[in-house]
């Protein structure tokens, strides 16, 4: 069998989750090769790769070009994108790379989850609980509130609203925010794997400890039959495939909000697939056609990950 080529779209900081695909490798018969593709020469994550490919910002018109000219001499297998622009940029071109397994959803879902207003009507349409979310025309409400970017990722420009000062404040300051109630409980990361038919092949709640800049340091593992069976309820009904992480919060009465979808690996899962969530095998195995197993893997379950810089020197 030829070796299988893996491209990673920006992966940029994603320095343990290359580890983890190189860790994965040695329980896997056939040849992978791991190539990591960004627009920046100095990322971190070129380290780990087998190979590496400086590519123009999406933003560049030369992008596409660049990344289609290397998909084909390279003869890659499949392309996985790692933010939620490579994702919007895979899936707008998708059929210029057909050529390639695409481990993204469908494009209807993505415009979904990538739309913190379109998801929380979606939530609610469908009958799943999620914090009462507003449009930055609301009169007035109950506070706290959270005020969030429709699109994005992270916690970039995400505020508290304490009072209706803030509130108008931050409506003028943020037309393009959404407004979403604060729910007291504890954060919960879900990490999931659906194969490419949308079964769900994998689902561990992991709960967030300690976050900085929204990107959980912190999390301990608790496999909450509730959570786990409403995330799955959610990603079927959503059409998921691949590998995403659903947050949300759990509050006193064990109620699951759900606050938002990552339709991508979140920033977590590798303590997921240090648990005994080998997500990156089951890619190994789904894109080489071989059988997933029938059940889901053993989790350790109550196992703590906490995060911590690394630096990488460049030296002439």
């Amino acid at each position: 069998m030829e070796t299988l080529k893996i491209l990673f779209l920006a992966p940029h900081w994603r320095v343990s989750l290359i580890q983890a695909f190189q860790q994965a490798k040695s329980g896997f018969g056939p040849s992978v090769e791991l190539i990591c593709a960004d627009s920046d020469p100095l990322a971190p994550s070129f380290k780990e790769a087998d190979r590496s490919q400086v590519l123009p910002p999406f933003s560049d018109p030369q992008c596409l070009p660049s990344l289609l000219e290397f998909c084909e001499s390279e003869k890659i297998s499949a392309l996985i994108p790692l933010t939620n622009k490579s994702i919007e940029f895979t899936a707008d071109h998708r059929q210029e790379l057909k050529a390639g397994c695409l481990w993204i959803p469908e494009n209807r879902a993505i415009e979904t989850c990538h739309d913190k207003w379109k998801l929380y009507e979606f939530l609610k349409a469908e009958g799943f609980d999620t914090p009462p979310t507003f449009l930055p025309d609301i009169k007035a409400t109950s506070f706290p509130l959270i005020a969030k970017p429709r699109r994005g990722e992270g916690s970039k420009n995400q505020v508290a609203v304490e009072n209706n000062d803030d509130l108008d404040f931050y409506k003028k300051k943020y037309l393009h925010h959404v407004f979403q109630q604060r729910i007291d409980g504890k954060e919960f990361s879900v990490d999931c794997f659906f194969d490419q038919q949308g079964s769900p092949r994998l689902i561990v709640p992991r709960e967030r400890l300690a976050v900085r800049g929204g990107e959980v340091m912190v999390s301990r593992i608790n496999m909450d039959t509730g959570i786990m069976n409403k995330v799955e309820a959610l990603g079927v009904k959503l059409g998921l495939t691949g590998p995403c992480t659903i947050q949300g919060l759990r509050d006193a009465t064990g109620k699951f909000f759900f606050t938002d979808v990552n339709l991508r690996f979140g920033s977590g899962f590798v303590h997921t697939i240090s648990a005994g969530g080998d997500v990156p095998l089951m890619m190994f195995k789904e894109l080489a056609g071989q059988e997933l197993d029938s059940t889901r893997p053993d989790i350790r379950n109550h196992s703590v990950m906490a995060r911590y810089p690394e630096s990488i020197f460049h030296h002439q």
